[in-house]
């Protein structure tokens, strides 16, 4: 559409010329001779300028559901974009990487890369969109007038940035501003949570094709792992306890994105029998389940060392099997809870499962 109009205009243009005895002169002018036989002046810059002020494609009206149930605070409720957000914000790396990976960088107004720092997915992007905060601090360390200046019109964030606490949907919606929490934010959630964020967010941003080649690389992505596999793995996948963090008692990853992403890499949570992504068993309960691999999550490019001697000198942990046998894999946080980078991240989990099947 974007291209034709541009055309049209083109032509349109040379007709006019043409038709009116249009002729340029030295000064960068081009004097155009009316029907009535009137002369005008008009600049080169101005017919480009004009041109350009008519090639934006159309935006199709597009609806979204906020789900403001999911984490009790509020009812649901839909919100229409009839224009493609200008100001977006997004809260951590996570979230930030998805807008990035859509080329919207020219749709940002800021974005912060929060406590899981992204190590996988590299954009340049986040040297050049506004950080409002520093590195390893969300955005619900930031002040309502930090937010305010940026002129923000639709900000990505996990459900709890929108409570009271922080910056509620009232406080949202009173300034503007759409809210939006991903669909692969939650306790259930799956890939298919991933494909349907970025078909979501392609259509808030009219973007839609660039949308759908993401996914379908990231599909390939998956399918590719899947063959290198094969079905005698995925029967009896590799038994994985996820560490993300905690020394009195470990917070780990049970369902949701984290334990939907270790199946394609031919492993299963050790918690998968418990129902919500993530839970706080005891060190003892970990050690019965006597996971074959431990995969660290990673926060920063400093994390793994530090929990990697925790878990060799803790004194539940240094016996286990895994920590014996060293097998202890890294994958990065923000990826594991949905984003650009996920399905990558399946691949880097599964050539650490079983490196033999990728030389």
């Amino acid at each position: 559409m974007k291209k034709w109009k541009w055309l049209a205009l083109v032509c349109a243009a040379a007709m006019l010329l043409c038709a009116c005895g249009g002729a340029a002169k030295d000064d960068g002018t081009v004097t155009v001779t009316g029907s009535k036989g009137d002369e005008y002046k008009v600049t080169e810059e101005a017919i480009a300028v004009t041109t350009d002020e008519n090639v934006e494609s159309e935006y199709e009206p597009y609806t979204i559901t906020l789900n403001l149930e999911r984490s009790g605070i509020g009812q649901n409720m839909e919100e229409t974009f009839t224009a493609a957000p200008t100001h977006a914000v997004a809260d951590g790396d996570q979230m930030a990487d998805m807008l990035f990976d859509l080329g919207l960088a020219d749709h940002m107004a800021g974005f912060t890369r929060g406590a899981c720092l992204s190590t996988v997915s590299e954009y340049p992007a986040r040297d050049t969109v506004r950080k409002l905060t520093p590195d390893g601090v969300n955005l619900r360390n930031a002040t309502k007038e930090t937010l305010i200046d940026t002129g923000c019109d639709f900000m990505m964030g996990w459900d709890s940035l929108f409570s009271e606490n922080n910056f509620s949907v009232s406080f949202c919606l009173e300034h503007g501003i759409i809210p939006y929490f991903p669909y692969c934010c939650s306790d259930s959630a799956t890939f298919e949570d991933i494909f349907k964020d970025y078909e979501v967010l392609g259509n808030i941003f009219g973007v839609q094709e660039v949308a759908a080649e993401r996914i379908a690389a990231m599909k390939e992505t998956l399918e590719r792992v899947k063959a290198t596999l094969g079905d005698d793995i995925y029967a009896n996948p590799i038994r994985v306890f996820v560490y993300d963090s905690g020394e009195d008692a470990p917070f780990t990853a049970c369902q949701g994105m984290p334990g939907d992403m270790i199946k394609p890499a031919g492993g299963i949570s050790i918690f998968d029998d418990i129902q919500k992504g993530w839970a706080t068993p005891s060190w003892e309960e970990v050690v019965e389940r006597d996971p074959d691999v431990i995969l660290i999550l990673n926060y920063d490019y400093e994390d793994t060392e530090t929990k990697t001697e925790f878990l060799k000198n803790n004194e539940f942990t240094s016996q286990m099997r895994a920590v014996q046998e060293g097998r202890i894999y890294v994958a990065n946080c923000a990826d594991m809870q949905g984003s650009a980078g996920s399905a990558g991240t399946v691949e880097i989990m599964a050539r650490q499962f079983y490196p033999e099947l990728f030389e």
